[in-house]
């Protein structure tokens, strides 16, 4: 068995839609409007060209993928911090460890040791798929926003991870900018 990860091309979009498709079934059938959970392939190129989509192969298959937004990204990014979303894994591959070695491989790899990131943040539902907290919270995550979707239900969740302590400075959180009112 050979594993990889490495960035995305472009030349793996297909594979990516159809992955993410699967994966995030269980979210849209409760009503979860996410653009991860309806992504289209152009929304999956336009990822892979303006963020760093990361995936992980198995014998030349793609089987996990997460992909971190950069606070330089535009005039109003989610965070001061490196934003990780879109984070999938083919639920054939499930119970593998296949998506928490693709966070690991982000979080370690790419924006402690490379990136020297004090932290990294994330958003999460927090009523609709409530595990999905847990697992993030069992990683180290802690939630520093909250924010109720009306329309949807769901509660929604933004939550920090501190990689580098001695540099991590918590004034640089502030709620995502759909959280401001």
């Amino acid at each position: 068995m050979t594993q990889q990860f490495r960035l995305a091309t472009l030349e793996d979009t297909d594979a990516l839609h159809e992955l993410m498709y699967r994966s995030f079934t269980p979210l849209r059938e409760v009503g979860i409007n996410w653009p991860s959970v309806n992504a289209t392939p152009e929304m999956i190129a336009d990822n892979i060209r303006d963020n760093a989509c990361y995936v992980l192969e198995v014998d030349n298959r793609i089987v996990s993928t997460l992909s971190i937004r950069f606070p330089w990204e535009s005039d109003t990014p989610v965070s001061k911090y490196p934003f990780v979303w879109w984070l999938a894994t083919d639920p054939e591959m499930s119970g593998k460890g296949y998506g928490s070695q693709m966070m690991r491989y982000v979080e370690e790899v790419i924006l402690r040791d490379t990136l020297k990131a004090p932290a990294v943040v994330l958003g999460t539902s927090a009523r609709k798929m409530a595990w999905l907290e847990d697992v993030y919270q069992r990683r180290g995550y802690e939630t520093y926003f909250e924010m109720e979707d009306e329309e949807s239900g769901d509660k929604g969740v933004m939550m920090v991870k501190v990689l580098i302590p001695e540099r991590y400075d918590d004034k640089l959180l502030a709620p995502p900018p759909w959280g401001e009112a």
